[in-house]
């Protein structure tokens, strides 16, 4: 009966998230909750850095979060968390590595991630040194690295390189998040590809509406600029073009795929996602 739960499980979170069923079901929780938010507490403090870096784009690249990571979005991605690991799922992993690796001379990237290993032909297993957090990229649609271990394609930093005085200045100048805040602006991060198997919502990897929607497509895959800013339980988050802010609110709280606790509050036209003290408000010229 718990394998058949799971299975069930798995297939429920595979509509919403586009993993393959076994990869929907290596990250289904023990309770047999969907489990894209429980997750060991060095992958909440990764997930936001992630989320921190992604969210920021055309701003001050000399700012806290000017690390391209918002580049992403110009790829076909599924996001697959795990409660050991994250892993990114795409046909173009090595384009995906270079974008979030640092070459041996600097340059963008998320500061402090390293390669581990690369497998076979399309797989990376990194770790992220600050927090001892592990991100996997491949192109296995299961999630799982596969084959030998070789050489990568691209130039990278190994998990024995220590961390940089740069990549230490860069990481001391992100704003400090409480608890629930790394929960919140994680849970972000894990549902940039997700959508609602009913046609209800979709996030579209922030760079377009997957479910065509008329009078969306005004101006059609352009991301826009977008921020993410704020400090302990306070954040905010502007953006200028896809998603929706109703989509973004409704992936969060969802009740099949939602992070737990997550509610939103409407005032004056404005959206805010909380989860406890954690408050997200969505500013965006969709609303």
């Amino acid at each position: 009966m718990p394998a058949s739960r799971r299975k069930a499980a798995a297939y429920t979170r595979a509509l919403y998230t586009g993993e393959k069923l076994t990869a929907a079901q290596a990250g289904i929780a023990r309770d047999h909750s969907m489990g894209l938010d429980a997750c060991r507490p060095e992958q909440h403090e990764f997930r936001a850095l992630l989320a921190f870096g992604y969210l920021n784009h055309g701003v001050d690249y000399d700012g806290p979060a000017g690390w391209h990571l918002s580049v992403l979005s110009s790829y076909t991605l599924t996001v697959s968390p795990r409660f050991e690991r994250v892993v990114l799922i795409t046909d173009v992993p090595h384009n995906v590595a270079s974008r979030l690796l640092r070459g041996p001379n600097g340059g963008n990237g998320l500061p402090g991630l390293r390669v581990e290993e690369h497998r076979g032909y399309g797989s990376y297993v990194m770790r992220h040194l600050p927090t001892g957090a592990q991100l996997v990229i491949t192109n296995n649609p299961s999630g799982t690295p596969a084959g030998a271990r070789n050489e990568p394609y691209i130039d990278y930093l190994t998990a024995d390189t220590p961390l940089t005085s740069a990549e230490r200045d860069q990481l001391a100048r992100v704003p400090s998040m409480t608890a629930e805040a790394r929960r919140l602006l994680a849970s972000v991060f894990c549902r940039i590809t997700a959508n609602d198997p009913h046609g209800g919502w979709a996030i579209g990897n922030w760079f377009y509406d997957p479910l065509q929607r008329p009078g969306w497509l005004d101006n059609p895959h352009r991301p826009g600029n977008r921020r993410l800013h704020g400090a302990g339980d306070s954040w905010e988050l502007q953006w200028e073009a896809d998603p929706h802010p109703d989509d973004l609110a409704a992936a969060m709280t969802d009740p099949i795929i939602g992070i737990p606790g997550a509610k939103i509050v409407s005032a004056a036209g404005q959206l805010t996602i909380t989860l406890g003290d954690a408050t997200l408000r969505l500013r965006s010229r969709r609303a």
